[in-house]
């Protein structure tokens, strides 16, 4: 009895995870056009940022070759 018991308990617990999971993947979440955009704009804002520091530096490279070739 108890080993009976214990079977169906199992079972039960089976299908019950079986069934979440179907419900779920037939249940996508889509996320809104807002959300994407929250998540992606502080990446862009910082992309920006380090493009334009990236340019500063290559300027300065560039005049630092610039000073170099002067002095010899």
């Amino acid at each position: 009895m108890r080993k009976r018991t214990i079977v169906i308990m199992l079972l039960t617990a089976m299908l019950t995870v079986s069934a979440s999971k179907a419900l779920a993947n037939s249940e996508p979440v889509l996320a809104s056009v807002e959300w994407v955009l929250a998540k992606i704009n502080p990446l862009n804002e910082r992309i920006t940022k380090l493009e334009q520091r990236v340019q500063q530096l290559e300027q300065e490279v560039e005049k630092l070759k610039q000073q170099l070739e002067a002095a010899k």
